[in-house]
């Protein structure tokens, strides 16, 4: 049971015929009283006290479980980003590894064109060497003996000596065929 300041107020001993001064008695209950109001009214000022430090513990941790709670989150967010990235980061590589691949094999193809291609024309550039030599040759024995028989007195017209071959003889079928005709052309 509490007992309250106003209890220790108005409590009433009996009175016996030895026993204690009444009056100190009340001088000593209303120091009582008084002490004991301060305290009551010190431990309800306490208690209203420990009230709102509670609530706001209560709120304190309601706020860190809320933060701990949006650390976790952001914790799994960013290993699920990071994930992610790692994963997009390996489709870029590999489809640029495939690229640079497809682009490797490419130049690839095109230089091994390139060196058939040319040495399909140094083949028909020894071809039209040997046949513009050869024609020059001709030519060149042609003028020649012509010379020595205008030298001579003996040429006639019937006896000339010019090689059959023409400037258009000299070019074959192909390339250099078609070369021979741009530039007539």
């Amino acid at each position: 049971m509490k007992i309250t300041p106003v209890e220790i107020t108005n409590k009433e001993f009996k009175r016996t015929m030895r026993g204690y001064s009444t009056d100190e008695v009340d001088e000593f209950l209303d120091e009582v009283v008084e002490d004991f109001e301060a305290l009551y009214r010190e431990n309800a000022s306490l208690k209203d006290k420990l009230e709102a430090y509670n609530e706001k513990i209560e709120h304190y941790a309601s706020l860190e479980k809320t933060l701990q709670s949006t650390l976790v989150l952001a914790q799994n967010t960013a290993d699920a980003t990071k994930i992610q990235a790692e994963k997009e980061a390996q489709h870029i590589l590999e489809n640029a590894k495939e690229k640079a691949q497809a682009i490797i094999e490419n130049a690839n193809r095109e230089n091994e064109m390139l060196k058939r291609e040319y040495e399909k024309y140094r083949m028909d550039f020894g071809n039209f060497k040997m046949r513009v030599l050869s024609f020059l040759e001709g030519q060149m024995s042609s003028f020649k003996t012509n010379s020595e028989e205008i030298e001579k007195g003996t040429l006639g017209s019937s006896s000339m000596q010019v090689s059959g071959l023409t400037p258009k003889d000299l070019f074959e079928e192909g390339d250099a065929g078609e070369l021979f005709e741009e530039v007539q052309g």
